[in-house]
């Protein structure tokens, strides 16, 4: 494996790690810096030779050194994830933003919205919610973003680069709102909930309209064949409640690794 490759997943277990305090914490309104990890069942804080990213679940045959809980699969799930994605988004091309090999950000920012979109994902997928604590931190290193791209990209503010990001999330949060809207006024329920036209918000912020319009018909036909696979093997039942945010997300993530022109000559076969 080569070394930066390495160095990307070394680097993406880590976060993966800080990720598994973030999916746990937020829900139950606790903070994500103090007091340091501790076994939800016994409330024994782990030593740091215990913490070691996917190691230590080894090591410790996924049972707390101090009590023999079980600890769950998902904690070494989301770290191994979070790695692999970091080398794959390494290398991601976001059109939208027109990033220059002289960029330094490209990496960072792309390892940066895909944490938070993991997060809120694996958020929603348990809990049905997600924090308004990730929806701002989105926006705001979403317009860092924007800012430092004027560094290093003169071009892009020539064409008012920053103007289609705020239009792009306004535009996405508006667009989103209506379609929640009029889902209710048939369903005579929530088809979608208020934090999905937030995330969609979001996502306008980091891909602009076209990719993030891209991203939501992307999500779409993800779910549809998530829903049908479900229903087929009758693991989900009808009218059963669906998580929408990890499917925005899966959505907005291949537009921003593929970006919007290589995505629309696939889809009309240019």
């Amino acid at each position: 494996m080569p070394f930066n490759t390495l160095n990307d997943f070394l680097i993406g277990i880590c976060v993966g790690s800080f990720l598994n305090v973030v999916i746990y914490r937020l829900p139950i309104e606790m903070s994500v810096l103090s007091p340091r990890s501790f076994c939800p069942k016994c409330k024994n804080k782990i030593k740091w030779y215990f913490n070691i990213p996917i190691l230590s679940w080894i090591i410790l045959k996924a049972k707390c050194n101090y009590c023999a809980s079980k600890i769950s699969f998902k904690y070494p799930l989301v770290e191994v994830i979070t790695g692999i994605l970091f080398i794959i988004f390494s290398n991601a091309s976001p059109y939208f933003y027109s990033f220059n090999l002289n960029n330094p950000f490209e990496k960072i920012f792309s390892w940066v919205i895909l944490s938070i979109l993991l997060a809120v994902s694996f958020i929603d997928f348990e809990h049905f919610w997600i924090p308004q604590s990730l929806i701002n931190f989105g926006f705001l290193i979403g317009i860092l973003n924007l800012l430092f791209i004027g560094l290093y990209e003169i071009d892009s503010y020539q064409e008012n680069i920053f103007l289609k990001g705020i239009l792009g999330a306004a535009f996405s949060y508006l667009l989103f709102e209506v379609l929640r809207l009029c889902s209710r006024f048939i369903f005579k329920k929530d088809a979608l909930g208020k934090g999905d036209s937030k995330l969609v918000a979001i996502l306008g912020l980091w891909l602009g309209p076209l990719g993030n319009l891209l991203g939501i018909g992307i999500s779409y036909v993800i779910a549809s064949i998530y829903l049908l696979i479900g229903y087929k093997f009758k693991k989900i039942k009808k009218g059963q409640l669906i998580p929408f945010a990890p499917f925005l997300s899966a959505g907005g993530l291949i537009v921003w690794y593929f970006g919007n022109e290589t995505l629309l000559r696939v889809i009309y076969r240019q």
